[in-house]
């Protein structure tokens, strides 16, 4: 994958506070320094 623009929509703790969209989702989770916001960062 080649990402040009990545952009932060929202963050949501439930599924109903999701966002509705027809566009491709990526979700990032895990434990405490796991190393999600380097990867994030490294997007």
């Amino acid at each position: 994958m080649n990402f040009n623009q990545t952009s932060f929509v929202t963050s949501a703790a439930t599924l109903k506070e999701c966002p509705e969209q027809s566009l491709a989702e990526v979700a990032f989770s895990g434990r405490s320094n796991a190393g999600k916001s380097s990867a994030i960062n490294t997007l």
